[in-house]
């Protein structure tokens, strides 16, 4: 439905979002998000769905302004903050603050860490980064030490807002923090929340007094305690209360016939460093609003390290409770309320934070390189991730949620599927496949020294896709074709040409899906290690994979077909289409595994058409090649120096290690100069990312 504001001083204008794409480094091509004006706030970011409404404010605090369902804001803004900003010049500390209410969040202990007006109601930078998702990110505070993300997902047909604010000590010293959730809510409204069994408060709750008083036994008529609940009607006689819940959620009815539900987790064998060990607070201001608080744990944070706490947001309909107090009109009386079935619509209709549809994040790659799983099949009865071709098994949680964490894992490219109840299947979370025969789930863990294949701030070449007319096999064909930063279709001199292969079972797009090859080429550009070339990358598969594509037979059917085709018809397409050179001597083709077989078959049936070859872990020739090809054996010194580079690689532990031996013998019983590379690794991309920088350093010169 279309966005209706319900106050009539607030207008949205809808700026072009291309303007903010290039402010922020990204093009919004994303639903169920944009950039809008907001509140006397310029560049904000709404996220919608069908029902649910959400605008960020990075110009004031990185707030939350609205959370609203059918145009009902369930957060509070005083009409005073519009279109304040703390790095406006009028504002120079010599006028009273307004108050800076709504979706905030903050970090804390409260009056025990110094935080700065930067993080408070500084300016942030904002991004869409997804389909409803928005990622705000604060400047860094001096006075904290600290710098806070906070990511928002809002679902696709819910009002479920997941919002994790990430606080990174980008300080030179220890920092001693948590997770202060400060949200004003609309005033009017009863607060429920749920007590557990190892409630340190006698009476459910405390309640501070001001200054350091605090009342560890409270009466008072507007609070309803039961063994089970603690229920406040109205505003308290101290404005500030406390609660030692682990239920992880409580919730709040508006009066607007709303229930706003924050679900979080808590840790009950982790200190809270708030002055009573708080998990919730709640706190009733002058105005007419109500802070709902969760509060997180200690985080004792090293230099350079981070912390994350999740708060889920529901806003569900609720049937506010009709009747009053006669004490107060802002108080509901107690009998009016359900608890039993409020209990059941947070049960049935809410999830433990990172636990919901479309917001489990799987894999989870932590900072220590760990790796966390997660699978949400509540009536699966068993669940394994088959992690690098290795099963390990997931627990299930209480939340229903199957989950495992690894230990610390090597950088690089790792792959997976999950075995549930015997089935394999990839992981419905994440959108990075692997696709081979059976499809699998990829990931990466980062090294410390960035790679290769990492996107890094340099020029970037341009990626294409071409589907042609085979008539080597008469039917329809595709290739990738890479070309690099500032191709020049008028440059003097036409540009190298390489041929990269893939593997088996793969096709056109594994070296650039998988195996990042044009950030590879990227970087080593930027840097000046190679030269700047085109690389086309075709599919190796010509032959039909139905027809028992593990046989011999298929293999060598389907390698004599591609290397006809890329002979008479893909480098024939990229020089009509591509302003490279047909000079064998800039010319070069490589390959991995299977497509390092084609690589050598190349170099066999053609061996004047590139004066440069590579081999990856190849599916080498099993058998003495001097009787099939005797042309490839060099009678002379001429011959010798057509080819430039012949250059093999294989990692120890592949499997195809002693195939490559056999024919490294063979090149040298025959004379074949040839540069062989044992490298530690198996068959599989980490190696191949390692290998094709270093082959293609050396081309060309």
């Amino acid at each position: 439905m279309p966005f209706q504001d319900s106050t009539p001083h607030r207008a949205f204008l809808t700026f072009a979002v291309i303007l903010f794409g290039l402010a922020t480094g990204r093009l919004n091509a994303f639903d169920g998000a944009e950039v809008v004006s907001y509140y006397g706030f310029d560049d904000c970011i709404r996220l919608y769905n069908d029902d649910i409404n959400v605008v960020l404010c990075p110009a004031a605090g990185g707030r939350v302004l609205e959370y609203s369902r059918d145009g009902k804001n369930v957060l509070s803004l005083s009409p005073e903050g519009e279109g304040w900003s703390s790095s406006d010049p009028q504002n120079d500390g010599s006028a009273e603050r307004p108050l800076m209410d709504a979706g905030r969040f903050d970090i804390g202990p409260e009056k025990l860490i110094n935080r700065g007006e930067v993080l408070w109601s500084g300016k942030w930078d904002a991004e869409i980064t997804g389909n409803r998702s928005a990622r705000l990110t604060s400047q860094y505070d001096p006075k904290s030490g600290v710098r806070l993300v906070r990511e928002f997902q809002l679902h696709e047909t819910t009002s479920q807002l997941r919002c994790s604010q990430t606080t990174i000590n980008e300080s030179k010293e220890r920092v001693n923090v948590c997770h202060w959730g400060r949200t004003f809510a609309v005033g009017g409204g009863i607060v429920v929340v749920p007590r557990t069994a190892n409630d340190r408060f006698p009476s459910g709750y405390v309640m501070y007094e001001g200054g350091r008083n605090m009342q560890l036994h409270p009466k008072d008529s507007n609070i309803l305690v039961d063994p089970k609940t603690v229920v406040v009607t109205g505003p308290p006689k101290h404005a500030k209360l406390g609660f030692d819940s682990h239920a992880g959620w409580f919730a709040y009815l508006a009066p607007d016939d709303h229930m706003f539900v924050k679900r979080f987790k808590t840790f009950p064998d982790r200190p809270y460093n708030e002055i009573a060990g708080l998990t919730v607070s709640v706190w009733y201001p002058q105005k007419d609003r109500v802070e709902l608080e969760p509060i997180g744990p200690a985080e004792l944070l090293k230099p350079g390290k981070r912390a994350t706490f999740v708060e889920q947001w529901w806003l569900l309909p609720y049937e506010f409770p009709s009747s009053t107090t006669s004490s107060s009109p802002n108080t509901s009386s107690p009998e009016e309320i359900n608890l039993s079935d409020i209990r059941k619509i947070v049960a049935r209709q809410t999830r433990a934070a990172g636990k919901e549809p479309g917001t489990i994040i799987s894999p989870e790659v932590h900072e220590d390189r760990r790796v966390t799983f997660r699978f949400s099949g509540l009536e699966s009865k068993s669940v394994n991730v088959m992690l690098n071709h290795r099963p390990t098994p997931l627990k299930r949680d209480a939340d229903g949620v199957w989950k495992v964490t690894t230990k610390p894992m090597s950088p690089g490219v790792h792959e997976y599927v999950f075995e549930v109840d015997g089935v394999r299947v990839t992981d419905p979370r994440n959108r990075w496949l692997k696709k081979w025969f059976q499809c699998a789930s990829l990931f990466e863990v980062p090294s410390d020294d960035p790679l290769l294949t990492q996107q890094s701030d340099v020029d970037h070449g341009v990626v294409h896709r071409h589907v042609y007319q085979s008539q080597t096999t008469g039917g329809q064909r595709a290739a990738v074709v890479y070309t690099p930063p500032n191709y020049d279709i008028n440059a003097a001199e036409p540009y190298p040409l390489m041929v990269l292969c893939h593997g088996h079972g793969d096709d056109e797009t594994a070296w650039t899906e998988v195996g990042r090859a044009h950030l590879i080429f990227d970087n080593l550009i930027a840097a000046g290690k190679i030269t700047p070339m085109v690389v086309v990358m075709p599919n190796g598969h010509p032959v039909d994979l139905q027809q028992h594509p593990w046989s011999e037979e298929y293999h060598i059917k389907n390698a004599k077909t591609f290397v006809k085709d890329v002979i008479e018809d893909v480098v024939p397409m990229i020089e009509r289409q591509y302003h490279v050179s047909d000079d064998p001597q800039r010319k070069a083709i490589t390959g991995l595994s299977m497509g390092g077989g084609h690589s050598i078959m190349m170099a066999m049936d053609h061996p004047k058409e590139f004066a440069w070859v590579g081999a990856f872990s190849a599916a080498a020739p099993g058998e003495p090649f001097a009787e099939d090809h005797p042309e490839w054996i060099p009678a002379s010194e001429g011959d010798r120096s057509a080819r430039k580079l012949f250059w093999i690689g294989c990692g120890v532990d592949d499997f195809l290690l002693e195939r490559n031996h056999q024919f490294v013998e063979q090149l040298k019983l025959h004379s074949i100069p040839h540069t062989y590379v044992e490298t530690a690794g198996s068959h599989s991309w980490n190696v191949w990312r390692e290998y094709l920088p270093t082959f293609t350093q050396l081309l060309f010169r």
